[in-house]
């Protein structure tokens, strides 16, 4: 189907397949989900709104549209800016990986899993001799 014509006899101008015409047909009972599903199959916005029965300019359809597109993102979506050389290099300066992820704004918990992810372990550092005995604070008592 090449358009879809709607009650007033206007065309929709993309290809859409029956899954995204039953669902632009749903109109305000459309979830975030199912229009977040739409953009990613590039439904125009203009059809959209069509759709909701809202003005495609107005900020209420905007703000919708840009609250369905990062439905379920990270806002800021958390990466890790260090490399493992720089991360040893921290590490012999005496910093603890809590302080290395204060000082790179790392979440703790998403360092540590970078470390597994990268198969570092300060164990296997103070076997190699990369780092001194006192990096191992596990099991030290003190």
């Amino acid at each position: 189907m090449d358009s879809k014509n709607d009650e007033g006899g206007e065309k929709m101008n993309a290809i859409y397949t029956w899954r995204t015409i039953k669902v632009l047909e749903k109109g305000y009972d459309m979830k975030i989900s199912e229009l977040n599903y739409l953009l990613r199959r590039g439904v125009e916005e203009k059809d959209i709104a069509k759709s909701l029965d809202m003005d495609p300019k107005s900020k209420e359809f905007k703000k919708l549209i840009y609250n369905a597109r990062y439905m379920g993102k990270h806002s800021e979506k958390s990466k890790v800016n260090i490399t493992m050389e720089e991360y040893i290099n921290l590490r012999k300066k005496g910093l603890q990986v809590r302080e290395i992820a204060r000082i790179k704004n790392i979440k703790l918990r998403t360092l540590q899993y970078w470390k597994s992810r990268h198969g570092i372990r300060d164990k296997d550092l103070i076997k190699q001799g990369i780092l001194p005995k006192t990096c191992l604070t596990r099991g030290v008592k003190r």
